[in-house]
């Protein structure tokens, strides 16, 4: 995938671990994401067949909306409900790194 900033700058998603990619969760969507992994926890007693269920359980969720940040401009890229990119764009007009590590 690749996303044209409006500063001109491509933003290139085409492996994993990229320092300017993340996911955002809603808080509405926080507590029930945490529920679906207690209950894939609890599972570990049983089957490895309901081990796995918990676990697809999980990925169908869809809680996480993909986001990419412009490493010229630092404009936030969010896939939204419509799967169109929605963009906010910083005062400080600079990449801020606030996908990467803490």
């Amino acid at each position: 995938m690749k996303i044209r900033c409006s500063c001109n700058a491509i933003i290139v998603d085409q492996t994993d671990y990229l320092k300017n990619k993340g996911y955002v969760i809603s808080d509405t969507q926080w507590f029930d994401f945490w529920d679906a992994i207690d209950a894939a926890i609890e599972k570990s007693g049983e089957s490895k067949k309901d081990k796995e269920e918990a676990c697809m359980q999980l990925r169908k969720l869809h809680v996480f909306k993909t986001s990419w940040e412009c490493t010229n401009c630092g404009a936030l890229f969010i896939n939204g409900r419509d799967n169109e990119l929605k963009t906010y764009a910083p005062d400080s007009k600079e990449y801020n790194g606030i996908l990467d590590k803490i």
